[in-house]
């Protein structure tokens, strides 16, 4: 944890300058970090892509030039679990470090202010909306401003959120277990990997084909009760018996809380 508290706004990033910038001129913030799509990823013209790099070299240099140190993230801004990903692993670390963390529901578009949201809500970070006094009309205003013209102290509105609460630890391990293997796994799977966890009441079942059969059905009661029932009745995976064992699949709200966790890797 940090000795002194510092000020960490994430930033998500569309066609803007105003509204990314104008309010560091008033409110105080140690770092930004500025998330954009800054690569074509096969997939977007490179016409958007350097419109989107003009906007961002004009917001991190204005920002540098106010004494704000600024981290750039790489993200697909169409793509909401990327988005989420981002968002949440930069929101655990610093919150983790002792910091206070806003988030910028403003400065991008519909998708990035929804996972704004959910991210302020999962986290406790504080959600803010930046309002525009109109929005740009000719092709040098957009240049000038972004999509939206602010005034020199805009209007900051910090959005009240209620918890979304995510599953417990060893729930979130299941659903990322889940998501990287983007397959379906077995009910002897999850356990041989919660026990290689250090999970609690797992001990023991690092091989499952060495596990005496009479000793079987503790951890897959245990597995049931302690993790997988949970999950399954919030919708975030379902059980299909097939043969002796059944088959667990992470649901795209699971994938979503995958996401959402933070704990994610890059």
């Amino acid at each position: 944890m940090s000795e002194i508290e510092e000020t960490v706004h994430i930033v998500p990033l569309g066609h803007e300058f105003d509204r990314a910038v104008k309010p560091f001129r008033k409110y105080r913030a140690d770092r930004v970090y500025i998330l954009a799509v800054t690569d074509t990823l096969e997939k977007y013209s490179e016409e958007m892509i350097k419109k989107q790099i003009y906007y961002l070299e004009r917001v991190v240099k204005a920002l540098r030039d106010l004494g704000i140190k600024v981290e750039l993230r790489n993200v697909d801004m169409f793509d909401m679990l990327e988005l989420l990903g981002c968002m949440s692993r930069i929101t655990v670390e610093e919150k983790k470090r002792g910091n206070r963390i806003y988030i910028n529901i403003s400065s991008a578009g519909r998708l990035a202010s929804a996972a704004t949201i959910l991210v302020a809500m999962a986290h406790g970070a504080k959600a803010y909306y930046v309002t525009a006094e109109r929005y740009s009309e000719s092709p040098e205003e957009k240049m000038e401003h972004g999509l939206s013209i602010c005034k020199e102290t805009p209007k900051v509105q910090v959005i009240e959120t209620f918890p979304l609460q995510l599953p417990d630890e060893d729930g979130i391990k299941v659903l990322i277990k889940l998501c990287l293997e983007g397959r379906e796994m077995t009910t002897p799977e999850l356990a041989e990997y919660l026990a290689r966890k250090g999970v609690e009441g797992f001990k023991g079942c690092e091989d499952w084909s060495k596990i005496p059969r009479e000793k079987r059905i503790n951890y897959l009661m245990t597995l049931n009760k302690r993790i997988l029932n949970k999950l399954e009745n919030s919708g975030y995976i379902t059980r299909e018996k097939r043969g002796r064992y059944n088959r667990i699949k992470i649901t795209r709200g699971g994938l979503y809380i995958a996401h959402l966790s933070g704990q994610l890797p890059k």
